[in-house]
């Protein structure tokens, strides 16, 4: 896979296949707990990372280099996901563009995709 990113991309895959390598066996309760804390932020962050991302994308044109007008689409072929996930995936970019404190918290995994779905008043994204 080419990474425009400059390898951080790949440094995320080697973190994710480090954490998917840990063994949970040994842990219980806090210990878990304390695991997860960390990893809904991370998921938070990536989400906001993904919005970010096709926003640019949407901004740019860029489904039109695989003959697409629109990201919907394009994240529907590309990314295997259905009509209604691709509009979840594009909506928060648009909505972001106008609230900007609301995207800086969502980069920061302090807020939710369900959170910024409910304060830009559309539907919420699914778990």
């Amino acid at each position: 896979m080419i990474d425009p990113a400059g390898g951080v991309v790949d440094e995320l895959f080697a973190s994710l296949d480090a954490l998917a390598a840990e063994d949970l066996a040994p842990l219980f309760g806090p210990a878990l707990l304390e695991r997860l804390r960390p990893l809904l932020v991370a998921q938070n962050r990536l989400a906001a990372e993904v919005a970010r991302t096709v926003r640019a994308c949407e901004v740019s044109g860029a489904a039109e280099v695989d003959g697409l007008k629109t990201m919907g689409p394009w994240l529907r072929g590309h990314g295997h996901l259905s009509a209604a996930e691709a509009a979840r995936v594009v909506r928060p970019g648009r909505a972001l563009a106008h609230l900007p404190a609301m995207a800086a918290a969502f980069a920061a995994g302090q807020v939710t995709g369900e959170q910024v779905a409910a304060i830009a008043g559309w539907p919420s994204p699914s778990p």
